[in-house]
């Protein structure tokens, strides 16, 4: 009360001043002191990490979701470890004469014929790699096995063989047969205009490559023929067929081991992954990272050098081997997978966890699955919750929430 008392005397000039030296005197001795709110401050952040198994014997892997030719590539593979394998081609039916329109159909002759396929990937460090072109049924379909396509490459049904150049991994190899070679690819009435084509590889020691099955990089069997036209201008013309049907044939598959995950192979395979995902970490956690290990059983068997991608896809939801995953390269995890790897293989999955939290979370599950599928020759074996030594597991550091007191 003095004090305010004074300053009610001082000048109205001198007023300001004398109250800002009074509040600075009143608080110099807690300049130095740390803060005391305790009834409103937050509480600072409690990081916590916890490492999750996976749901006990609900993990499995399943097979067939993509068969021999239905990936980007065909499989052809010389005394070679993980599979030995031949493409097999069936091409469309090359009309036995030339049709100017709806109501005039020309015969013609047979100039020259080139058949052509492309290697996509091979290993360059083999030399002396050779494609041999066999002779097949023209009856050749879906059903054909590889004992069933042997029979045919012998010496009697040799197209051709073309060199694959010791330095490119990625090359068009192509025969042009004309004269009397043509005889090899002569096709007789009752095969229906049908060509079908082997293909087999041999190398200065065991190898595989892949051939290009679609688009550009398609097989291809062109035919040049001449037209018997008034017009001589005109005479030339072509066929050029790419096939209807391709695939290839491989000697020994191995079965489903479902003590273990697989992904990879053909036909390719896949596994479905379980979490059980903790109730504080779907509704109050804050995710910092979330990693998925997995652990090889053994060495992951391929073609040096080309790699394959593993990938952790979210459900969007759990119907066993028919579950719908999440294709938003977003939320989906990629790990690469070489020849030989046998280390731990992680892969970072927080944008996927986050997707098991809030009022409708999806399910805390994996697909793995091999990219690309249906046509690498990686075939990946993996520990499961069965598998002693070898579990997959999350490694999960999360926040919890601030813990606000009451006012």
């Amino acid at each position: 009360m003095t004090l305010l008392i004074s300053m009610r005397r001082l000048p109205r000039g001198l007023l300001l001043p004398a109250l800002g030296s009074a509040v600075l005197l009143a608080c110099q001795e807690h300049l130095v002191a740390p803060a005391d709110c305790p009834n409103l401050c937050p509480g600072g952040y409690q990081i916590r990490d916890t490492v999750i198994d996976p749901t006990e014997n609900q993990d499995s892997s399943f097979e067939g979701y993509v068969a021999a030719g239905e990936g980007g590539s065909l499989r052809v593979s010389y005394n070679f470890a993980p599979s030995e394998d031949r493409a097999v081609l069936r091409f469309p039916a090359r009309p036995d004469s030339y049709e100017v329109n709806t109501d005039s159909v020309l015969p013609y002759t047979l100039d020259s014929v080139a058949l052509a396929v492309s290697v996509v990937y091979r290993d360059t460090s083999v030399k002396d790699l050779y494609v041999f072109l066999y002779r097949l049924p023209a009856t050749l379909d879906s059903s054909v096995t590889f004992a069933d396509a042997e029979l045919a490459f012998t010496p009697a049904n040799i197209i051709d063989s073309l060199k694959v150049d010791d330095t490119l991994q990625t090359q068009r190899v192509q025969t042009i047969l004309k004269g009397s070679t043509l005889s090899r690819v002569a096709i007789a009435p009752g095969d229906s205009g049908v060509l079908a084509v082997g293909v087999q590889l041999r190398a200065a020691q065991g190898t595989g490559l892949r051939l290009g099955s679609s688009g550009t990089q398609s097989p291809t069997f062109i035919s040049y023929v001449n037209v018997f036209t008034g017009d001589t201008t005109s005479n030339h013309k072509i066929y050029n067929l790419v096939p209807a049907f391709s695939s290839f044939v491989s000697q020994t598959v191995p079965p489903l081991d479902l003590s273990v995950l697989t992904v990879g192979g053909v036909p390719s395979a896949r596994s479905l992954l379980r979490f059980p995902w903790p109730a504080h970490l779907r509704d109050s956690a804050q995710l910092l990272q979330v990693t998925l290990e997995l652990v090889p059983t053994a060495p992951i068997p391929g073609l040096k050098g080309d790699t394959a991608f593993l990938q952790a896809r979210p459900l969007l939801a759990d119907l066993g081997s028919k579950s719908p995953a999440m294709s938003d390269p977003f939320f989906v995890s990629f790990q690469t997978l070489a020849l030989g790897q046998s280390d731990t293989l992680r892969l970072e999955v927080l944008r996927a966890a986050k997707l098991w939290q809030g009022a409708r979370p999806l399910p805390s599950a994996f697909m793995l699955q091999l990219f690309p599928e249906g046509a690498s020759f990686t075939r990946a074996t993996l520990g499961s919750s069965r598998t002693p030594g070898f579990h997959p597991r999350l490694r999960v550091t999360y926040a919890l929430s601030f813990p606000f007191e009451a006012p």
